[in-house]
C-alpha cells in the first residue's frame, strides 16, 4: 500500500483530506486518520492516480485545533 508517512511529538486523531491539483475542483477523498502508539501516521495514497495532489490534516490535541498542508507528486503508476 503506498501512503504517506508522518511522525508527530503527540498523538493524532482528526481527517486527512486529498486534493488533486490537475483535476477538476470538487474531487477529493477525505478520510478518518489515527496515529499509531509511536505517534506516526500513514495515509493511505493507494486511491489516487498519477499526478500532483494537496494534502490537508486536521486534528485537536489538548484542546488545540492544528492543521498542516502539503503538496506532493505520485508518478510511476504503470497500467494493468
Amino acid at each position: 500500500m503506498k501512503s504517506l508517512h508522518f511522525n508527530f511529538s503527540h498523538p493524532v486523531n482528526g481527517h486527512a483530506c486529498l486534493m488533486p491539483l490537475t483535476s477538476p475542483r470538487g474531487t477529493y477523498h477525505r478520510i478518518k486518520v489515527v496515529s499509531a502508539d509511536d505517534n506516526s501516521l500513514e495515509v493511505p495514497v493507494t486511491n489516487c492516480h498519477e499526478g500532483k495532489w494537496k494534502l490537508i490534516l486536521d486534528w485537536e490535541y489538548d484542546g488545540r485545533h492544528f492543521s498542516f498542508n502539503e503538496e506532493f507528486e505520485i508518478t510511476g503508476i504503470k497500467g494493468s
